[in-house]
Formats: structure tokens, sequence, C-alpha cells
């Protein structure tokens, strides 16, 4: 049960091909990559575009502002949190579940915590704009 997103934080487009769905991780892995080198208030499309060698014109055609993007990233790093989650807890019994959930989420947060950081600060700060 996923909350929906307000239209204007919504993706332009999603990727229909292998070429867009790497482009896509490439814009991601750059945003991660800027959050975590210098904060949310330095992130501009334009960094990112360039970070990820992809045009700006690429970059709005997926996302129309920045917040959308901070969106996606954050929403894309829920969704693998979810993933791993399922994997790891599908058919326990509940209390060997509970302590598999416990482990799960412990590992994916703590496996790179300089972006688990980076994305609740930016949400944060986004937040308050």
């Amino acid at each position: 049960m996923t909350a929906s997103a307000p239209s204007s934080l919504k993706p332009r487009k999603r990727p229909q091909h292998a070429r867009a769905s790497a482009t896509l991780d490439a814009i991601f892995e750059a945003t991660i990559q800027l959050l975590v080198k210098d904060g949310y208030p330095m992130l501009t499309t334009t960094r990112v575009a360039e970070r990820a060698g992809v045009s700006v014109g690429t970059m709005y055609q997926y996302f129309p502002h920045k917040q959308a993007l901070i969106y996606a990233v954050s929403e894309r790093y829920l969704e693998i949190l979810a993933e791993k989650i399922e994997r790891e807890v599908s058919g326990l019994p509940a209390a060997a579940m509970a302590e598999a959930l416990i482990d799960t989420y412990w590992a994916a947060k703590t496996e790179r915590p300089d972006v688990t950081r980076a994305l609740y600060r930016s949400r944060n700060l986004e937040h308050r704009h």
C-alpha cells in the first residue's frame, strides 16, 4: 500500500526500454552522489545531469524540477528496501518474521549510511520550502 504522489512530484514519463532505465539509474546515482557530497541546498538538476552524463533536456523529460527528482530517488530507495524485506520474511513464522524484518531493515539502512542520511535530510529540507 503506497501513497500516491502529488501530480507535481510524479515523473513526466517512465522508462520503456533498457537504455532509458540505464539513464534513470545514472540520474538516481548521480543525485545520491551529489546529495552525499554537497547536500540538498547545492543540488540542482543541471549538476545532476552533468554528473550523470545526460543532457538537462533528458532530465526534464523525466523530472520537472528538483523536488520531483528527490521524491523519485526516495521512492526507489524505499522500493528496494521493501523488496529486500519481502524476500527475507516471506513464508517465515511470525517470530522469525519479526526478527528477519528488523535485521533486514537494519542491514539496508546501514549498508550505505551516508545515502540514508542524505535522503533523510533532503526530504526534511524539501518539506520546509
